[in-house]
């Protein structure tokens, strides 16, 4: 575990209808600070303890993302269907009972979005098998959906004897800068072979791969990664030093494990290389997030970045609530993380801890 000094007011990223919650889009510009940044929140009363949504309801990895409407819209895969809750706050969420997509055949996992124009659209892992994992995306005009499935093919990898190659946990970006969309992705999770995050560039609808522009940006290299490593998310930070302009927060272990982590690392491209900083236990080290048993919290994954109104970063992600090996014991979590004076990240989870709330107009 890191040190805090910041529980009362850390900064997250933001997924504005338009932004990088696991979506695209210009997004508010974060603050850094050293970690002393409490005065920011100096006029905000509202106060919240995690878990935000707890674990008798189970949610699975979230997607996080705003709508036009304002709304966030967390989106969860639960068997062979994705449901949704939606929350004006990042604290108080409601559930929408309708699904917003069913698979006829196997199931889903974790998935991503990005809005274009007035549609929405929902990246989703089809599992069918122990490595027949894929990526497709569906659209729809209302991000509770119903999604309507328009490409369930937009990444499939075959070896030569027709053997799947698992590809999972899709994430899209548009750069502000260059405005291409790209398409973030994990290859090979739970093969044992060559795990790795890939970058992908897609057409401007975010419905077609570009050819020829399928690369890796990160391979396991530190400890705490060993088994896996999944769930990439690439933020834009414009204040920042032209190295490091790009950031990618990611998970290293394996889900249903107490060691599952959040690390990060950063570029001057949206396409890599990645550099991750040194692994340890000290601020700006990794991972960032990591398991705190005092506090019956383990696991943390599936990393969702928001920026609030006063530009504060939060950071949105699902907990264990057990540190037995287990996939029915999780909760969502919403913690404050920051960019230091050192341009690296600071953060640490919390459950059971009363802190300043996220501030939203």
């Amino acid at each position: 575990m890191k040190k805090n000094t910041f529980w009362l007011a850390a900064a997250c990223l933001s997924l504005l209808a338009t932004s990088s919650c696991k979506q695209n889009g210009t997004e508010l510009a974060e603050k850094s600070g050293t970690g002393a940044n409490s005065k920011q929140f100096g006029n905000v009363k509202a106060t919240f303890q995690n878990a935000v949504i707890p674990v008798s309801q189970n949610p699975k990895d979230p997607q996080v993302f705003r709508a036009a409407d304002g709304k966030f819209w967390l989106v969860y895969p639960d068997g062979n269907d994705y449901f949704a809750y939606h929350s004006t706050d990042l604290i108080n969420w409601t559930k929408q009972t309708a699904s917003l997509l069913t698979a006829s055949t196997g199931s889903y996992w974790s998935a991503g979005s990005y809005k274009y124009g007035s549609t929405y659209n929902l990246y989703f892992t089809a599992n069918k098998g122990t490595l027949n994992k894929t990526i497709g995306v569906a659209t729809s005009t209302s991000p509770g959906g119903p999604y309507t499935v328009v490409n369930s093919s937009l990444m499939v990898k075959q070896q030569s004897d027709g053997t799947y190659i698992p590809c999972i946990d899709p994430s899209v970006f548009k750069d502000p800068v260059s405005n291409k969309v790209y398409m973030y992705y994990s290859r090979n999770v739970g093969t044992g072979t060559n795990p790795d995050l890939r970058c992908v560039e897609l057409t401007a609808d975010g419905l077609n791969k570009v050819s020829g522009t399928d690369k890796q940006v990160l391979t396991i290299t530190q400890a705490w990664e060993n088994v896996n490593i999944e769930h990439p998310l690439v933020y834009y930070a414009p204040n920042a030093p032209t190295a490091r302009r790009y950031y990618m927060l990611y998970n290293g272990s394996g889900g249903h494990l107490a060691r599952y982590a959040i690390g990060y690392a950063w570029s001057s491209s949206p396409t890599g290389p990645f550099t991750k900083p040194s692994e340890g236990t000290g601020t700006g080290q990794n991972p960032l997030f990591s398991q705190n048993p005092s506090m019956g919290l383990y696991g943390p994954g599936a990393p969702n970045r928001v920026v609030d109104d006063h530009g504060d970063m939060w950071m949105v992600y699902r907990i264990k609530t057990t540190s037995a090996e287990s996939w029915s014991d999780r909760a969502i979590c919403v913690d404050g993380f920051l960019r230091n004076g050192n341009n690296d990240l600071e953060g640490t989870p919390t459950r059971g801890v009363s802190q300043a709330a996220p501030y939203f107009n």
